[in-house]
């Protein structure tokens, strides 16, 4: 037993002899060829056996320089990048691999308190290994970030100098402007030199990783306190800025006129308009300060507002009852603007600063305003196919044929649309070689209109091609002793064929 015992003990014996004869020879191979020893991870990448500048290259390769930029907002919110490539900044981690390296060569032994877990939690017997953190040293020729920046458009725009005005601007849609061109202008050489500041400020200070975003604002604060300055008035911009209180009060003026389902908005674009100019084109003033009216433009916008919403004479597109749709030639019906009323309003309206909404006074009315001045209650007669129906809200209340004017003879009833102007009862209707009394009249166009004919007996048909009226529209008596007392005087009339 008690040889076993020796025997066992002799073993334990050499074989920590030469566990420690490995420790010491594998600490003499990792301190003489300088190189990491066992268990070294740093930034993910497993060490053990590089020497420094082996794992400083593999840093520095994967270090993606056009990635990390420093990102500047000027004063316009616009943000512009500066990629460290694009600026000459480099990296290289060796300084910082070479310090983390002087741990071991200080204390040759200490990566066997790390393999241990002695000193810290990167014990063999508990992988995964921990990995240390360096980061990288930065490197950058001022200059030449300085020539970069002096390259770049944005640090070329709206420069401060000597240059700049105040000036009133036509613009194209919204009447004339102040364009002032002296405020929040760039110090080109102040703001190069604060934005290099702060790059080598960033590169050369604690170190750190720094972020993709590494952000200078000169948009705030005492940054843009050093960067932006103003130009002070002269006498010129101050006379500038006043009559431009004139030109802003004369396009505050606004009215809406309403023209049905549509409407016409006068606002600063119309309105700057209405302002004199001279043989120039500059803007007159008066002793004040205040541009003068040219109230010629007024009546001429009067104008534009009845060629474009009169409806009088205009050729109109009808859906007939058939299902077609025709083309009707203008008459007598429709919208007439009041130019004479429409002109004194706007201007006492102007003058008197009153803007709002306006419908305006007619000359002649149609019986809607809209697009479709006809509306849903009319009359319609289809020459062609010699009916007449009347509607009423959109539903037809009388269907009947009628007798129109004889076409042989050239008493051709007109197409077009016109409207019930006037009404009678026990009418007699005289022409060159007649007078023929009847109970219903209704003008409609001059001399024609609808009424009864009771000495006919048949109504439709072709008869209106050589039988037919002088130009009236001829219809069965029952039928006129219903339609007189429904169709109000304004009621539209189409007649087509």
């Amino acid at each position: 037993m008690k040889r076993i015992l020796i025997r066992f003990i002799s073993t334990i014996g050499v074989m920590m002899a030469l566990g420690i004869g490995a420790v010491i020879a594998l600490t003499q191979y990792y301190h003489s060829h300088n190189v990491f020893p066992l268990g070294v991870m740093i930034n993910d990448l497993y060490c053990t056996g590089m020497t420094v500048e082996e794992a400083a290259k593999v840093f520095d390769a994967s270090y993606d320089l056009h990635k990390d930029k420093f990102i500047v907002r000027t004063l316009d919110g616009d943000l512009h990048e500066l990629p460290f490539d694009e600026f000459g900044i480099t990296v290289s981690y060796e300084p910082a691999v070479a310090e983390y390296m002087q741990r071991y060569n200080r204390s040759p032994f200490q990566w066997i308190e790390d393999v241990l877990g002695i000193s810290k939690p990167v014990a063999f017997l508990y992988p995964p290994y921990d990995s240390t953190t360096v980061f990288p040293t930065y490197y950058w020729d001022r200059s030449l970030i300085e020539t970069k920046l002096s390259e770049a458009d944005w640090l070329n725009e709206n420069l401060y100098d000597n240059k700049k005005t105040v000036s009133i601007v036509k613009s194209a849609a919204a009447g004339y402007i102040l364009v002032d061109e002296t405020k929040d202008l760039l110090v080109r050489e102040a703001a190069i030199e604060l934005i290099c500041n702060q790059i080598v400020s960033q590169l050369s200070g604690p170190k750190h990783n720094l972020t993709e975003t590494n952000f200078i604002d000169l948009s705030t604060g005492k940054f843009k306190e050093i960067c932006y300055q103003n130009i002070p008035y002269t006498n010129q911009m101050k006379d500038t800025l006043s009559k431009w209180e004139g030109v802003s009060e004369f396009q505050n003026f606004h009215m809406t006129y309403q023209f049905g389902d549509r409407e016409e908005k006068i606002d600063a674009n119309i309105v700057a308009d209405w302002m004199a100019l001279d043989e120039n084109g500059n803007i007159v003033f008066d002793e004040n300060n205040v541009p003068v009216l040219d109230e010629t433009i007024i009546k001429e916008y009067v104008a534009y507002l009845s060629a474009t919403y009169n409806t009088v004479g205009i050729e109109r597109e009808f859906q007939a009852t058939s299902g077609d749709i025709v083309k009707v030639p203008g008459g007598s019906y429709g919208n007439e603007i009041d130019e004479n009323a429409e002109y004194e309003f706007l201007l006492n309206a102007f003058l008197n600063k009153q803007s709002g909404t306006r419908v305006p006074e007619y000359t002649s009315e149609a019986w809607e305003k809209g697009s479709n001045d006809i509306g849903d209650t009319y009359i319609e007669v289809d020459m062609g196919d010699q009916h007449m129906y009347y509607y009423a809200d959109g539903e037809i209340v009388i269907d009947t044929p009628v007798v129109t004017g004889n076409t042989s003879r050239r008493w051709d009833t007109p197409a077009k649309v016109c409207y019930v102007y006037f009404k009678q009862r026990n009418r007699v209707l005289r022409g060159a070689n007649y007078a023929t009394p009847v109970k219903y009249w209704m003008a409609v166009d001059g001399h024609i209109g609808i009424h009864d004919a009771t000495w006919r007996s048949d109504f439709g048909g072709e008869i209106y091609k050589t039988n037919g009226s002088h130009g009236c529209i001829n219809t069965p008596f029952e039928i006129m002793t219903e339609l007189y007392d429904m169709v109000e005087l304004g009621t539209p009339v189409i007649m087509f064929y």
